[in-house]
Protein backbone atom coordinates (compact mmCIF):
# COMPACT_ATOMS: atom_id res chain seq x y z
CA UNK A 1 0.00 0.00 0.00
CA UNK A 2 1.49 3.35 -1.29
CA UNK A 3 1.24 5.89 2.07
CA UNK A 4 -0.73 8.10 0.04
CA UNK A 5 -2.99 5.27 -0.85
CA UNK A 6 -6.48 5.04 1.31
CA UNK A 7 -6.67 1.66 3.27
CA UNK A 8 -9.06 -0.21 1.47
CA UNK A 9 -8.76 -3.43 2.74
CA UNK A 10 -8.83 -3.13 6.31
CA UNK A 11 -10.97 -0.16 6.93
CA UNK A 12 -10.06 2.23 10.06
CA UNK A 13 -13.14 3.74 12.28
CA UNK A 14 -13.26 7.34 12.28
CA UNK A 15 -13.15 7.47 16.23
CA UNK A 16 -9.19 6.29 16.71
CA UNK A 17 -7.63 5.77 20.08
CA UNK A 18 -3.97 7.43 20.39
CA UNK A 19 -2.36 4.19 20.26
CA UNK A 20 -4.27 3.42 16.38
CA UNK A 21 -3.39 7.10 15.95
CA UNK A 22 0.44 6.20 16.22
CA UNK A 23 0.11 2.89 14.66
CA UNK A 24 -1.65 4.54 11.02
CA UNK A 25 1.01 7.25 11.60
CA UNK A 26 3.67 4.95 11.31
CA UNK A 27 1.52 2.83 8.84
CA UNK A 28 1.09 6.36 6.19
CA UNK A 29 5.04 7.09 7.03
CA UNK A 30 6.19 3.17 5.43
CA UNK A 31 7.91 2.62 8.59
CA UNK A 32 6.35 -1.15 8.45
CA UNK A 33 7.26 -1.66 4.96
CA UNK A 34 10.98 -2.80 5.46
CA UNK A 35 9.98 -4.74 8.43
CA UNK A 36 12.39 -8.38 8.89
CA UNK A 37 9.92 -11.37 7.11
CA UNK A 38 7.72 -9.25 5.69
CA UNK A 39 6.06 -10.95 2.64
CA UNK A 40 6.98 -14.67 4.14
CA UNK A 41 4.57 -17.11 5.80
CA UNK A 42 4.68 -17.03 9.64
CA UNK A 43 6.97 -19.21 11.35
CA UNK A 44 4.61 -20.30 13.88
CA UNK A 45 6.44 -23.63 15.60
CA UNK A 46 6.78 -21.41 18.68
CA UNK A 47 6.80 -24.02 21.39
CA UNK A 48 7.88 -21.46 24.33
CA UNK A 49 4.42 -22.76 26.26
CA UNK A 50 5.57 -26.56 26.02
CA UNK A 51 7.76 -27.49 29.01
CA UNK A 52 11.56 -27.56 27.93
CA UNK A 53 12.33 -31.01 28.44
CA UNK A 54 9.15 -32.07 25.78
CA UNK A 55 9.97 -29.78 23.15
CA UNK A 56 12.30 -32.72 21.30
CA UNK A 57 9.84 -34.87 22.02
CA UNK A 58 6.58 -32.85 20.39
CA UNK A 59 9.26 -31.70 17.71
CA UNK A 60 10.03 -35.39 16.66
CA UNK A 61 6.00 -36.51 16.90
CA UNK A 62 5.43 -33.28 14.76
CA UNK A 63 7.69 -33.38 12.42
CA UNK A 64 6.99 -37.31 12.05
CA UNK A 65 3.11 -36.30 11.42
CA UNK A 66 1.48 -37.76 14.93
CA UNK A 67 -1.04 -35.88 17.08
CA UNK A 68 -2.33 -37.03 20.62
CA UNK A 69 -5.16 -39.31 20.34
CA UNK A 70 -7.59 -37.11 21.38
CA UNK A 71 -6.88 -34.10 18.96
CA UNK A 72 -7.66 -36.97 16.38
CA UNK A 73 -10.92 -38.09 18.19
CA UNK A 74 -12.03 -34.74 18.46
CA UNK A 75 -11.80 -34.42 14.53
CA UNK A 76 -13.06 -37.69 14.19
CA UNK A 77 -16.29 -37.05 16.42
CA UNK A 78 -16.28 -33.90 14.27
CA UNK A 79 -16.84 -35.48 11.19
CA UNK A 80 -19.02 -37.87 12.20
CA UNK A 81 -21.31 -35.05 13.50
CA UNK A 82 -21.15 -33.60 10.39
CA UNK A 83 -21.72 -36.37 8.53
CA UNK A 84 -24.60 -37.22 10.14
CA UNK A 85 -26.66 -34.14 10.38
CA UNK A 86 -25.97 -33.98 6.50
CA UNK A 87 -26.91 -37.08 6.06
CA UNK A 88 -30.50 -36.54 7.89
CA UNK A 89 -30.55 -32.91 6.26
CA UNK A 90 -30.85 -34.82 3.08
CA UNK A 91 -33.23 -36.89 4.29
CA UNK A 92 -35.39 -34.49 5.28
CA UNK A 93 -35.37 -32.87 2.28
CA UNK A 94 -36.15 -36.28 0.33
CA UNK A 95 -39.04 -36.73 3.26
CA UNK A 96 -40.49 -33.27 1.87
CA UNK A 97 -39.99 -33.86 -1.74
CA UNK A 98 -41.67 -37.19 -0.94
CA UNK A 99 -44.81 -35.66 0.47
CA UNK A 100 -45.28 -33.14 -2.31
CA UNK A 101 -45.23 -35.79 -4.90
CA UNK A 102 -47.78 -38.06 -2.89
CA UNK A 103 -50.23 -34.81 -2.76
CA UNK A 104 -49.74 -34.69 -6.76
CA UNK A 105 -50.44 -39.02 -6.98
CA UNK A 106 -53.53 -41.04 -7.74
CA UNK A 107 -53.14 -42.61 -4.16
CA UNK A 108 -51.24 -40.03 -1.55
CA UNK A 109 -52.16 -42.26 1.37
CA UNK A 110 -49.49 -44.60 0.28
CA UNK A 111 -46.91 -42.44 -0.57
CA UNK A 112 -47.30 -40.80 2.39
CA UNK A 113 -47.03 -43.79 4.42
CA UNK A 114 -44.02 -44.90 2.91
CA UNK A 115 -42.56 -41.19 3.11
CA UNK A 116 -43.05 -41.28 7.04
CA UNK A 117 -41.92 -44.85 7.51
CA UNK A 118 -38.49 -43.94 5.37
CA UNK A 119 -38.46 -40.37 7.25
CA UNK A 120 -38.75 -42.47 10.76
CA UNK A 121 -35.69 -45.01 9.74
CA UNK A 122 -33.67 -41.94 9.10
CA UNK A 123 -34.20 -40.50 12.53
CA UNK A 124 -33.36 -43.63 13.97
CA UNK A 125 -30.60 -43.76 12.22
CA UNK A 126 -29.63 -40.51 12.86
CA UNK A 127 -30.15 -40.90 17.25
CA UNK A 128 -27.84 -44.26 16.86
CA UNK A 129 -25.45 -42.26 14.79
CA UNK A 130 -25.36 -39.30 17.80
CA UNK A 131 -25.56 -42.01 20.59
CA UNK A 132 -22.29 -43.21 19.39
CA UNK A 133 -20.76 -39.64 19.27
CA UNK A 134 -21.80 -38.95 22.64
CA UNK A 135 -19.95 -42.89 23.61
CA UNK A 136 -16.89 -41.21 21.80
CA UNK A 137 -17.29 -37.82 23.27
CA UNK A 138 -17.06 -39.47 27.08
CA UNK A 139 -13.51 -40.96 25.82
CA UNK A 140 -12.47 -37.64 24.29
CA UNK A 141 -13.13 -35.81 27.35
CA UNK A 142 -11.32 -38.48 29.50
CA UNK A 143 -8.48 -38.16 27.10
CA UNK A 144 -8.34 -34.42 27.37
CA UNK A 145 -5.32 -32.18 28.61
CA UNK A 146 -7.07 -30.62 32.29
CA UNK A 147 -6.15 -27.25 30.25
CA UNK A 148 -8.47 -27.76 27.52
CA UNK A 149 -12.21 -27.33 27.83
CA UNK A 150 -14.24 -30.43 27.56
CA UNK A 151 -16.90 -30.71 24.80
CA UNK A 152 -20.79 -31.52 25.55
CA UNK A 153 -22.44 -34.29 25.01
CA UNK A 154 -25.16 -33.71 21.97
CA UNK A 155 -28.90 -34.01 21.86
CA UNK A 156 -30.38 -35.97 19.12
CA UNK A 157 -33.91 -34.44 20.07
CA UNK A 158 -32.90 -31.02 19.80
CA UNK A 159 -30.55 -31.20 16.96
CA UNK A 160 -33.81 -33.03 14.89
CA UNK A 161 -35.93 -30.33 16.27
CA UNK A 162 -33.67 -27.30 15.44
CA UNK A 163 -33.14 -29.27 11.38
CA UNK A 164 -36.77 -29.63 11.15
CA UNK A 165 -37.56 -25.94 12.16
CA UNK A 166 -35.08 -24.72 9.13
CA UNK A 167 -35.92 -24.36 6.05
CA UNK A 168 -34.45 -26.60 3.50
Amino acid sequence: MNANEPNTQYPIPNTLSPIDEAIREAMRKGEFDALPGTGKPLKLDDDSNVPAELRLTHRILKQNNFVPEWIALGKEIETLHTHATSTLRDELRAYRGRLGDAQRSATPEVFIAKAEALWRRAQVVFREAIADLNKKLLTYNLKLPPSVARRSHLNAEQELHRLKDQKS
